[in-house]
Protein backbone atom coordinates (compact mmCIF):
# COMPACT_ATOMS: atom_id res chain seq x y z
CA UNK A 1 0.00 0.00 0.00
CA UNK A 2 1.27 3.45 -0.87
CA UNK A 3 2.39 5.86 1.84
CA UNK A 4 -0.85 7.61 2.85
CA UNK A 5 -1.63 10.42 5.25
CA UNK A 6 -2.95 8.85 8.42
CA UNK A 7 -0.81 5.81 7.76
CA UNK A 8 -0.06 5.18 11.42
CA UNK A 9 -2.82 4.01 13.78
CA UNK A 10 -1.48 6.09 16.67
CA UNK A 11 -1.72 9.18 14.47
CA UNK A 12 -5.34 8.30 13.70
CA UNK A 13 -6.11 7.95 17.41
CA UNK A 14 -4.57 11.35 18.15
CA UNK A 15 -6.71 13.04 15.48
CA UNK A 16 -9.89 11.30 16.62
CA UNK A 17 -9.21 12.14 20.27
CA UNK A 18 -8.77 15.83 19.43
CA UNK A 19 -12.04 15.93 17.47
CA UNK A 20 -14.01 14.12 20.16
CA UNK A 21 -12.65 16.50 22.78
CA UNK A 22 -14.00 19.38 20.69
CA UNK A 23 -17.32 17.53 20.29
CA UNK A 24 -17.70 17.08 24.04
CA UNK A 25 -16.00 20.33 25.15
CA UNK A 26 -13.53 18.43 27.33
CA UNK A 27 -9.79 17.83 27.49
CA UNK A 28 -8.17 15.11 25.40
CA UNK A 29 -6.83 13.66 28.65
CA UNK A 30 -10.40 12.82 29.70
CA UNK A 31 -10.38 10.00 27.12
CA UNK A 32 -7.10 8.63 28.48
CA UNK A 33 -7.84 8.61 32.21
CA UNK A 34 -9.62 5.56 33.58
CA UNK A 35 -12.65 7.42 34.89
CA UNK A 36 -16.08 8.81 34.02
CA UNK A 37 -16.23 12.60 33.83
CA UNK A 38 -19.23 14.90 33.44
CA UNK A 39 -18.65 18.13 31.53
CA UNK A 40 -20.88 21.04 30.45
CA UNK A 41 -21.15 21.29 26.71
CA UNK A 42 -20.08 24.43 24.87
CA UNK A 43 -19.38 25.29 21.23
CA UNK A 44 -15.76 24.53 20.32
CA UNK A 45 -13.82 24.91 17.13
CA UNK A 46 -12.96 21.65 15.40
CA UNK A 47 -16.06 19.69 16.39
CA UNK A 48 -18.05 17.62 13.93
CA UNK A 49 -20.72 19.81 12.41
CA UNK A 50 -23.84 17.86 13.33
CA UNK A 51 -26.85 20.03 14.24
CA UNK A 52 -27.18 20.51 17.97
CA UNK A 53 -30.08 21.35 20.24
CA UNK A 54 -30.77 21.95 23.88
CA UNK A 55 -31.85 19.07 26.10
CA UNK A 56 -29.38 16.58 24.70
CA UNK A 57 -26.68 14.40 26.17
CA UNK A 58 -23.70 12.61 24.64
CA UNK A 59 -21.60 9.82 26.12
CA UNK A 60 -18.33 8.83 24.41
CA UNK A 61 -15.43 6.53 25.12
CA UNK A 62 -12.38 5.41 23.17
CA UNK A 63 -12.08 2.41 25.47
CA UNK A 64 -10.65 3.93 28.66
CA UNK A 65 -12.04 7.23 29.89
CA UNK A 66 -15.74 8.04 29.47
CA UNK A 67 -17.03 11.55 28.88
CA UNK A 68 -20.63 12.55 29.58
CA UNK A 69 -21.31 15.91 27.92
CA UNK A 70 -24.58 17.77 28.47
CA UNK A 71 -26.01 21.21 29.13
CA UNK A 72 -24.54 22.85 32.22
CA UNK A 73 -27.68 22.72 34.37
CA UNK A 74 -27.68 18.92 34.62
CA UNK A 75 -23.95 18.19 35.07
CA UNK A 76 -23.88 18.34 38.89
CA UNK A 77 -27.20 16.50 39.18
CA UNK A 78 -26.10 13.59 37.01
CA UNK A 79 -22.76 13.36 38.74
CA UNK A 80 -24.51 13.15 42.11
CA UNK A 81 -27.04 10.58 40.89
CA UNK A 82 -24.61 8.26 39.16
CA UNK A 83 -21.91 8.40 41.82
CA UNK A 84 -18.91 6.17 41.20
CA UNK A 85 -20.21 4.52 38.06
CA UNK A 86 -17.62 2.88 35.82
CA UNK A 87 -17.19 2.65 32.07
CA UNK A 88 -19.31 -0.45 31.59
CA UNK A 89 -21.99 0.76 33.97
CA UNK A 90 -22.53 4.02 32.09
CA UNK A 91 -23.52 2.04 28.97
CA UNK A 92 -25.85 -0.37 30.81
CA UNK A 93 -29.53 -0.48 29.88
CA UNK A 94 -30.49 0.81 33.33
CA UNK A 95 -28.21 3.85 33.11
CA UNK A 96 -29.20 4.68 29.53
CA UNK A 97 -32.85 4.63 30.59
CA UNK A 98 -32.06 6.91 33.53
CA UNK A 99 -30.21 9.33 31.29
CA UNK A 100 -33.16 9.38 28.91
CA UNK A 101 -35.55 10.28 31.73
CA UNK A 102 -33.25 13.11 32.78
CA UNK A 103 -33.04 14.53 29.26
CA UNK A 104 -36.81 14.48 28.72
CA UNK A 105 -38.69 13.75 31.96
CA UNK A 106 -42.06 14.70 30.50
CA UNK A 107 -41.77 13.61 26.90
CA UNK A 108 -40.32 11.11 24.42
CA UNK A 109 -36.62 10.79 23.78
CA UNK A 110 -34.65 9.58 20.80
CA UNK A 111 -31.09 8.39 20.65
CA UNK A 112 -28.46 6.14 19.14
CA UNK A 113 -25.74 3.86 20.45
CA UNK A 114 -23.16 3.57 17.67
CA UNK A 115 -19.81 1.91 17.16
CA UNK A 116 -17.35 4.09 15.27
CA UNK A 117 -14.49 2.75 13.20
CA UNK A 118 -11.49 4.56 11.69
CA UNK A 119 -8.91 3.47 9.15
CA UNK A 120 -5.18 4.08 8.94
CA UNK A 121 -3.39 3.88 5.62
CA UNK A 122 -1.21 1.04 6.84
CA UNK A 123 -4.28 -1.08 7.59
CA UNK A 124 -6.30 -0.40 4.43
CA UNK A 125 -7.12 -3.44 2.28
CA UNK A 126 -8.46 -2.67 -1.18
CA UNK A 127 -11.40 -4.83 -2.22
CA UNK A 128 -11.29 -6.49 -5.62
CA UNK A 129 -13.56 -4.92 -8.21
CA UNK A 130 -16.03 -7.60 -9.40
CA UNK A 131 -16.17 -8.66 -13.02
CA UNK A 132 -18.26 -6.44 -15.29
CA UNK A 133 -18.16 -3.59 -12.76
CA UNK A 134 -16.22 -0.35 -13.03
CA UNK A 135 -15.40 1.95 -10.11
CA UNK A 136 -15.19 5.68 -10.86
CA UNK A 137 -14.10 8.47 -8.50
CA UNK A 138 -16.37 11.55 -8.47
CA UNK A 139 -15.06 14.82 -7.03
CA UNK A 140 -17.09 17.34 -5.05
CA UNK A 141 -17.92 19.56 -8.01
CA UNK A 142 -19.62 16.66 -9.81
CA UNK A 143 -21.40 15.05 -6.85
CA UNK A 144 -24.66 17.01 -7.41
CA UNK A 145 -24.91 15.17 -10.74
CA UNK A 146 -25.44 11.98 -8.71
CA UNK A 147 -28.47 13.40 -6.92
CA UNK A 148 -30.73 12.48 -9.82
CA UNK A 149 -30.16 8.83 -8.95
CA UNK A 150 -32.55 7.86 -6.16
CA UNK A 151 -32.08 5.12 -3.60
CA UNK A 152 -28.61 5.97 -2.27
CA UNK A 153 -29.59 7.91 0.86
CA UNK A 154 -27.04 6.14 3.06
CA UNK A 155 -24.28 7.41 0.78
CA UNK A 156 -25.51 10.80 -0.44
CA UNK A 157 -27.07 13.73 1.40
CA UNK A 158 -28.98 14.89 -1.70
CA UNK A 159 -28.28 18.45 -0.54
CA UNK A 160 -25.88 21.12 -1.69
CA UNK A 161 -26.41 23.51 1.23
CA UNK A 162 -25.24 21.66 4.32
CA UNK A 163 -22.48 22.11 6.93
CA UNK A 164 -21.42 18.51 6.20
CA UNK A 165 -21.18 18.38 2.40
CA UNK A 166 -20.44 15.27 0.38
CA UNK A 167 -16.89 15.91 -0.80
CA UNK A 168 -15.90 12.80 -2.75
CA UNK A 169 -17.60 9.63 -3.95
CA UNK A 170 -16.91 6.31 -5.62
CA UNK A 171 -19.51 5.01 -8.04
CA UNK A 172 -19.94 1.42 -9.24
CA UNK A 173 -21.26 1.00 -12.78
CA UNK A 174 -22.44 -2.36 -14.02
CA UNK A 175 -23.94 -3.00 -17.46
CA UNK A 176 -24.41 0.71 -18.00
CA UNK A 177 -26.23 1.36 -14.71
CA UNK A 178 -25.16 2.66 -11.31
CA UNK A 179 -25.32 -0.26 -8.91
CA UNK A 180 -23.63 1.29 -5.89
CA UNK A 181 -22.34 4.54 -4.44
CA UNK A 182 -20.09 5.33 -1.49
CA UNK A 183 -19.53 8.93 -0.45
CA UNK A 184 -17.61 10.82 2.21
CA UNK A 185 -19.13 13.74 4.09
CA UNK A 186 -16.83 16.40 5.58
CA UNK A 187 -18.14 16.13 9.13
CA UNK A 188 -15.29 18.39 10.22
CA UNK A 189 -11.97 19.51 8.79
CA UNK A 190 -10.12 16.38 9.95
CA UNK A 191 -12.69 13.54 9.99
CA UNK A 192 -14.72 12.51 6.94
CA UNK A 193 -17.47 9.94 7.34
CA UNK A 194 -18.06 7.12 4.85
CA UNK A 195 -21.55 6.00 3.79
CA UNK A 196 -22.43 3.32 1.23
CA UNK A 197 -25.42 1.90 -0.65
CA UNK A 198 -25.63 -0.96 -3.15
CA UNK A 199 -28.80 -1.80 -5.08
CA UNK A 200 -30.55 -4.97 -3.96
CA UNK A 201 -29.93 -6.89 -7.17
CA UNK A 202 -26.15 -6.35 -6.99
CA UNK A 203 -25.52 -7.28 -3.37
CA UNK A 204 -23.32 -10.16 -2.33
CA UNK A 205 -20.71 -9.61 -5.05
CA UNK A 206 -18.19 -7.49 -3.12
CA UNK A 207 -19.26 -4.19 -4.63
CA UNK A 208 -19.71 -2.52 -1.23
CA UNK A 209 -16.26 -3.57 -0.13
CA UNK A 210 -14.69 -2.29 -3.34
CA UNK A 211 -16.53 1.04 -3.11
CA UNK A 212 -15.66 1.66 0.55
CA UNK A 213 -12.03 0.63 0.25
CA UNK A 214 -11.34 2.73 -2.85
CA UNK A 215 -13.13 5.71 -1.31
CA UNK A 216 -11.14 5.27 1.90
CA UNK A 217 -7.91 5.45 -0.09
CA UNK A 218 -9.07 8.71 -1.73
CA UNK A 219 -9.93 10.24 1.65
CA UNK A 220 -6.51 9.32 3.04
CA UNK A 221 -4.83 10.75 -0.06
CA UNK A 222 -6.50 14.08 0.73
CA UNK A 223 -5.01 14.11 4.22
CA UNK A 224 -8.21 13.32 6.15
CA UNK A 225 -9.07 10.47 8.49
CA UNK A 226 -11.99 8.34 7.25
CA UNK A 227 -14.45 6.95 9.75
CA UNK A 228 -17.40 4.61 9.48
CA UNK A 229 -20.42 4.18 11.77
CA UNK A 230 -22.53 1.15 12.59
CA UNK A 231 -25.34 0.50 15.00
CA UNK A 232 -24.53 -2.09 17.64
CA UNK A 233 -26.73 -4.77 16.05
CA UNK A 234 -25.57 -4.33 12.44
CA UNK A 235 -23.09 -7.20 12.34
CA UNK A 236 -22.93 -7.39 8.55
CA UNK A 237 -21.92 -3.74 8.28
CA UNK A 238 -19.33 -4.21 10.99
CA UNK A 239 -17.94 -7.08 8.91
CA UNK A 240 -17.50 -4.78 5.93
CA UNK A 241 -15.63 -2.22 8.01
CA UNK A 242 -13.30 -4.81 9.51
CA UNK A 243 -12.74 -6.50 6.15
CA UNK A 244 -11.56 -3.25 4.57
CA UNK A 245 -9.14 -2.53 7.40
CA UNK A 246 -11.12 -0.26 9.71
CA UNK A 247 -10.61 -0.72 13.45
CA UNK A 248 -13.01 -0.04 16.33
CA UNK A 249 -12.17 3.45 17.56
CA UNK A 250 -14.90 4.78 19.82
CA UNK A 251 -18.42 4.24 21.16
CA UNK A 252 -20.94 7.06 21.02
CA UNK A 253 -24.31 7.36 22.75
CA UNK A 254 -26.50 10.32 21.84
CA UNK A 255 -29.77 11.05 23.69
CA UNK A 256 -32.02 14.02 23.06
CA UNK A 257 -35.61 15.11 23.47
CA UNK A 258 -37.60 14.04 20.44
CA UNK A 259 -39.03 16.89 18.43
CA UNK A 260 -42.45 16.66 16.73
CA UNK A 261 -42.15 15.15 13.24
CA UNK A 262 -38.39 14.91 13.63
CA UNK A 263 -36.76 13.61 10.43
CA UNK A 264 -34.35 10.70 10.56
CA UNK A 265 -30.73 11.88 10.68
CA UNK A 266 -28.81 11.22 7.50
CA UNK A 267 -25.77 9.06 8.04
CA UNK A 268 -25.55 9.45 11.78
CA UNK A 269 -25.13 5.78 11.11
CA UNK A 270 -23.57 5.23 7.74
CA UNK A 271 -25.50 2.12 6.77
CA UNK A 272 -28.50 -0.05 7.53
CA UNK A 273 -29.18 -3.75 7.63
CA UNK A 274 -29.82 -3.58 3.89
CA UNK A 275 -26.39 -2.20 3.08
CA UNK A 276 -24.10 -4.42 1.01
CA UNK A 277 -21.62 -6.08 3.35
CA UNK A 278 -19.30 -9.04 3.27
CA UNK A 279 -17.84 -10.75 6.29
Amino acid sequence: MEDLIGGDWQEVLRVVRAVLAADCACSEQAFLDDSVVFVPWEEREGRRRFPLQLHRLTVMTMGTGVVVSCDAERVARLQAQLGQIDRDGIFSVETIARLGRDVAPDGPVTGRLDLKYACAGANLRLGDVPDHVEIAVVDQARIPELFRHEGFAHALSYRTETPRPDVIATVANGDGEIVGIAAASADCDRLWQIGVDVVTSARGRGIGRALVSHLTREVLRQGRIPYYSTTVANLRSRGLALGVGYRPCWVELDIRAKQPQEPSPRRQTAETEDTETLV
